[in-house]
């Protein structure tokens, strides 16, 4: 019987999810956190044009 090892899931240390591709992860949290902050600064400009 021949078994297929799996590599440990590793904890990502911005948001402590586990994955078994940190790097992939990374690069999605990173975009995550720029859309967050991209939707945010256009929220707060059209509550500021909008007043």
């Amino acid at each position: 019987m021949e078994s297929t090892a799996q590599p440990s899931p590793l904890e990502c240390p911005d948001c402590h999810a586990l994955t078994a591709d940190l790097e992939a992860h990374k690069l999605w949290h990173s975009r995550l956190v720029h859309d967050i902050a991209t939707a945010v600064d256009k929220d707060i400009s059209r509550r500021a044009h909008t007043s």
